[in-house]
């Protein structure tokens, strides 16, 4: 009985911290910077030739990706969705059958071949229904750490 009560008081404790966490449907690059650096991500700031921010970020064993902003809705401060993107300049040519099997077996991330038949590996995040933005960025970029560490050493061969 005594356990029962300490749990009882240990999830009222705890309840006003879960539910502190805001819940937002956008973001700006203050937000995004903040959590990156309170979790001890490396990366830099800049912007598109439009104004549009973007976050270059380390990822791996010293591989970059870039984080960009997109959906910015004029009714509402902040930008809807994120895109994480990282690609490759590689010397051979990567067979599609390569990718189709990595997109088969793999979630949280799409692989294809760019223009120039280079492999790039994306993920995107939508923010537009509410998440609590510090632990679903958390997330969303360590499972796009995962896909890319399995995409390096699968489809660019390193």
């Amino acid at each position: 009985m005594n356990n029962i009560k300490a749990l009882i008081v240990m999830a009222l404790l705890l309840a006003p911290a879960a539910l502190a966490q805001k819940v937002v449907t956008a973001t700006d690059a203050t937000q995004v910077t903040r959590v990156l650096a309170a979790n001890g991500y490396k990366f830099s700031l800049d912007s598109e030739n439009d104004g549009t921010p973007l976050i270059r970020l380390q990822i791996g064993d010293g591989y970059k990706a870039i984080l960009f902003f997109y959906d910015d809705d004029p009714g509402q401060p902040g930008y809807e969705s994120l895109q994480l993107y990282a690609g490759f300049s590689v010397d051979g040519k990567i067979a599609l059958a390569t990718v189709n099997d990595w997109n088969y077996n793999y979630r949280f991330g799409k692989v294809y071949l760019d223009d120039e038949l280079d492999p790039v590996i994306e993920s995107d995040l939508d923010l537009s229904g509410g998440v609590a933005l510090e632990g679903t960025l958390l997330v969303f970029i360590q499972n796009f750490e995962a896909a890319f560490d399995s995409f390096v050493e699968e489809v660019v061969g390193e």
